[in-house]
């Protein structure tokens, strides 16, 4: 059976027709490999491939959680995957600053722990913002407030890392399945042990920008918690995993805002009774209201008064027809 050629192969033979070599030259051309060096003291146990789709993936996960954040704070936040390293453990580690914010994460059905990194400087303009205020980190004199969070500001960051581990679900299900868990909060790194120092770890580095201003954060996961997943990362997985435009997630998000259930109340009228009154009344008692029957009620909408209508029934329903709107 003939060997067919591959489109490379085809390129290469054209080219060096091209600058005139025969065909024996450019075929002895062709078998010559480069020879690439192997770092047996820092193996690669991820393929270039699989580290564009890790790359890809989380650049999805920072594009919803900075949505979230923006929408939360109401502050504009952008997040950016930096880098996807390999490094040991006790290299990572020695990288993280202390005191930090550290949530150890549960990759569940027994597939071990992977690490959730805060700066402690955005942690604490996270809690600023939360709280209402700036987005300055606090001071004392001079200086920057430097400390581990209290119990109140660990729980109000846990809410924000919550919806992150979501996020990150959603952004590894194109993958794999994974059900993400808060397992403990630490802010030493040294006393967070993961993995042994010695295990190869894959770091993603964020860029977190809050009013123009730059943060860190990293995910670190040990290779035995993702080692399944990684096979599972085809060529055709990888063309799968889907960047979003902005228009896109704009047309997301109005979808999402039409399914939302707000809440709506009517008005009948109002009426002023003494206490004695109201202290007597009893079943059957009627009160009169301020408004007639032809009147039309003001509807509220969460809480504001965006409406008015008339009273009626409906379908052997009490409802309200919409007359006109507040500014009418």
């Amino acid at each position: 059976m003939p060997e067919i050629l591959s489109q490379q192969e085809i390129d290469s033979l054209l080219a060096g027709f091209s600058a005139g070599k025969s065909p024996g030259e450019i075929i002895s051309t062709q078998g010559e490999k480069e020879v690439v060096p192997y770092e047996f003291r820092r193996p690669s146990r991820v393929s270039k491939n699989q580290i564009r789709t890790i790359q890809t993936l989380h650049q999805n996960f920072a594009e919803s959680l900075g949505y979230y954040l923006t929408s939360r704070l109401q502050t504009p936040v952008s997040i950016q995957v930096e880098n996807v390293d390999q490094l040991f453990y006790s290299e990572y580690i020695l990288s993280v600053e202390k005191p930090s914010v550290i949530f150890t994460l549960s990759a569940g059905e027994n597939k071990g722990e992977f690490i959730f990194e805060l700066g402690i400087e955005l942690s604490f303009v996270l809690i600023e913002k939360l709280l209402g205020g700036g987005v300055e980190i606090p001071e004392i004199g001079k200086k920057k407030v430097v400390r581990a969070l209290t119990q109140i500001e660990q729980n109000l960051i846990r809410g924000i890392v919550e919806r992150s581990i979501s996020e990150l679900e959603k952004a590894w299900g194109m993958i794999d399945s994974f059900k993400f868990k808060i397992a403990k909060y630490e802010s030493d790194p040294d006393i967070v042990q993961i993995a042994p120092s010695s295990e190869i770890v894959l770091v993603i580095s964020f860029n977190v920008s809050l009013a123009d201003k730059n943060y860190r954060m990293t995910i670190c996961y040990p290779m035995f918690v993702i080692e399944d997943t990684l096979t599972k990362m085809t060529l055709q997985r990888f063309m799968g995993v889907k960047k979003h435009t902005p228009e896109e997630y704009v047309k997301y998000i109005a979808e999402k805002i039409k399914t939302t259930k707000i809440p709506v109340s009517v008005e009948l009228g109002q009426s002023e009774v003494t206490l004695a009154d109201l202290l007597n009344l009893e079943v059957g008692d009627i009160i009169l209201l301020n408004t007639g029957v032809d009147s039309e009620v003001k509807v509220y909408i969460a809480g504001k008064l965006k409406l008015y209508g008339k009273p009626g029934i409906f379908g052997g329903k009490k409802a309200v027809r919409i007359a006109n709107n507040e500014e009418g």
